[in-house]
């Protein structure tokens, strides 16, 4: 409809411009100098800029039309920040008086809200969101809408309105990140416990030197040691976080798990001590051990 209005304008203006051709030959017969039309040269210009706004706003409209049906978890967000950029340098670039314009108005706006909604779309997609942090958003923005499903689209997410929350989106994406790193440090510490090599007990096969019989023994705890010195500092630090409650449990879980193997240590080392001692008595002379 924009561009039908200033076609049929810029009709009216070239009648006008053909009317004016037309009597400068009847004005040079009386030596008489055509007039200057101020007002359709200023129409004229003003159609030139409303035409140049209106392509770019076109442009823009249908470049949004391409991205409003993609998946949230499939938006390229750089490629879309980057040409909002775009659009943001051709809003700039217009005459100022164009700025009073509703169209650029609404263009700018439009464009602005577009490139401040694009950091928030990409917290939300880190990898470091959770069920419960999503959940947490939509009591926030209170709409039940599920952020893994195919109807959840740009569109979708523009109608949000993120922006109006975006200081608790900040918050909430902000912790998200630190309860990550928690929740990285508890899978390496499972982890370390379950399958790496350097959480085994260094145990030697030895042989009496009474009677040359076979027996294990543990040769080194330093390795454990360590590693319990290193998590049981970072299982403390774990529970002075804010973020104890999210994780309290397998926390806790692993606390337990460490106190009880620093236990068993403390009591093999015991029994390992003790036997070294009487080892002489039971497997020496016979008359000392009976």
């Amino acid at each position: 409809m924009a561009f039908d209005k200033l076609k049929e304008f810029e009709g009216l203006t070239a009648d006008l411009r053909a009317q004016e051709e037309s009597m400068k030959f009847g004005l040079e017969i009386f030596d008489i100098e055509p007039m200057s039309y101020p007002e359709v040269q200023l129409v004229e210009t003003e159609i030139e800029q409303l035409t140049n706004l209106w392509m770019i706003k076109d442009q823009w409209d249908k470049q949004r039309e391409l991205w409003k049906d993609v998946r949230f978890y499939d938006l390229e967000v750089d490629v879309m920040e980057d040409e909002s950029i775009e659009y943001q340098q051709k809003c700039r670039a217009q005459h100022k008086d164009v700025k009073d314009w509703q169209v650029f108005k609404y263009l700018k706006n439009d464009v602005d809200k577009f490139k401040s909604t694009m950091p928030l779309i990409h917290a939300l997609k880190q990898d470091f969101m959770r069920e419960r942090h999503w959940k947490e958003l939509r009591f926030e923005v209170k709409d039940d809408f599920d952020e893994t499903s195919d109807e959840f689209t740009l569109e979708k997410v523009m109608a949000l309105n993120l922006l109006q929350h975006e200081e608790k989106i900040l918050e909430l994406t902000d912790n998200a990140f630190k309860q990550l790193k928690i929740e990285k440090d508890l899978n390496n510490i499972e982890d370390t416990w379950n399958h790496d090599p350097k959480s085994n007990l260094n145990i030697d096969k030895k042989n009496s030197k009474a009677d040359n019989e076979e027996f294990y023994m543990i040769a080194s705890t330093e390795n454990i040691m360590e590693l319990i010195e290193d998590h049981g500092g970072k299982l403390g630090n774990m529970k002075s976080s804010p973020y104890y409650k999210e994780f309290d449990q397998k926390i806790d879980f692993w606390e337990s798990n460490i106190s009880a193997i620093t236990e068993t240590l403390e009591i093999l080392l015991a029994v390992q001590g003790k036997w070294k001692y009487l080892e002489s008595i039971f497997r020496g002379q016979p008359d000392i051990s009976k």
